[in-house]
C-alpha cells in the first residue's frame, strides 16, 4: 500500500527538524516550518551550505514557544508570537525579504555559537514572500516561507533504499530535509508525477529537487564527505544539476497525517 510514512518541520532554516505524527497544509507551508532564518549581517541567509554546525541544532517546540539546544550551550527559548520591533530584510537566492527581528538575546545566542554577528528573524502571517513561478497555476496565488524555493518536498523511501544499495556507506533521509517521506513506490516513480493526493490534500508536484551540497554533510556531526552526490550525478544528472525528491505546493487546505494513503492523480 502506498502511504505516507513521515512527515517533518524545520522551525529554523537549515536548523535540526522535527518528526511529527500530523500536520495542518498550509499554503506556505507547515505551521512552523522554515518560519524562522537567521542571516548574515548584510541580509545573506545562512545554511549548511556555508554553516554544517547549524543541522546540531536541535529545535523542539512546546507550548508557545522554541526550545532551541546545542550540546554544552544553554538554552534558548523563543517565542512563536512576539511583537516586532524592527525589520530587516534578507536575501534568499533571488528573493528579497522582510523578516520581523527576534531580539537580542537571540542575535547572542546564535552569534556566540557560530563565531560572528547574525540575525534571527521571523515570518508571521504579516510577513509575505509570493511564490511566483511560470510553472504554477496563474489563476491561483502561492506563498512560500523561508524555504530555498518551494512550500512542500517530498522524497520517496524506495529511491532512497535505491541509492544506498549503490553506496558503501547507506545514508539517512535526513540528508534531504524532506517535508513529507511517502513508501509504496518504485524507486524515482515521483519523477512522473503531475498532482497527488495524500488524505484530504491535492498537491501539485512542480520540479524535481536539485540537491547540493549539504546532501553530503552527516546531520549528527556536520562531517563531510563525497557522498551521496558523487554516487546521485552518476544517474539522476538533469540538466547539469542532481536531482532528488520532488517539489510541491498545495491546492487546498486540510490535514496529512502518518499513514495517509498516497494516490497519483
Amino acid at each position: 500500500m502506498s502511504r505516507l510514512d513521515q512527515i517533518y518541520i524545520y522551525p529554523i532554516k537549515s536548523c535540526a527538524g522535527i518528526s511529527l505524527d500530523s500536520a495542518i497544509v498550509e499554503d506556505r507551508g507547515f505551521p512552523l516550518d522554515r518560519r524562522w532564518m537567521l542571516i548574515e549581517e548584510n541580509g545573506d541567509f545562512i545554511s549548511q551550505r556555508s554553516t554544517p554546525k547549524l543541522g546540531q541544532i536541535r529545535i523542539d517546540s512546546e507550548s508557545d514557544n522554541l526550545h532551541i539546544n546545542y550540546a554544552g550551550k544553554r538554552e534558548l527559548t523563543v517565542a512563536f508570537d512576539t511583537s516586532p520591533t524592527k525589520k530587516l530584510v534578507a536575501q534568499i537566492w533571488k528573493d528579497k525579504v522582510e523578516g520581523n527581528w527576534v531580539n537580542e538575546q537571540s542575535d547572542g545566542w546564535f552569534s556566540e555559537l557560530l563565531g560572528r554577528p547574525v540575525h534571527l528573524i521571523h515570518m508571521n502571517k504579516h510577513v509575505s514572500r509570493p511564490l511566483l513561478k511560470p510553472q504554477l497555476p496563474q489563476d491561483q496565488d502561492f506563498e512560500v516561507s523561508f524555504a530555498d524555493g518551494y512550500p512542500y518536498l517530498l522524497t520517496n523511501q524506495s529511491s532512497l533504499d535505491d541509492l544506498n544499495h549503490r553506496l558503501d556507506d547507506p545514508v539517512g533521509m535526513d540528508r534531504f530535509r524532506s517535508n513529507l517521506v511517502v513508501s509504496g513506490f518504485e524507486a524515482f516513480a515521483e519523477d512522473g508525477w503531475k498532482k497527488i493526493k495524500i488524505g484530504e490534500v491535492e498537491f501539485l508536484c512542480v520540479k524535481p529537487c536539485a540537491r547540493c551540497q549539504v546532501t553530503t554533510l552527516d546531520q549528527k556531526t556536520g562531517k563531510a564527505s563525497k557522498e551521496p552526490l558523487k554516487t546521485l550525478a552518476t544517474y539522476r544528472k538533469q540538466d547539469g544539476k542532481v536531482m532528488f525528491g520532488i517539489n510541491m505546493v498545495a491546492l487546498n487546505t486540510g490535514t496529512v497525517q502518518i499513514n495517509d494513503p498516497v494516490s497519483i492523480l
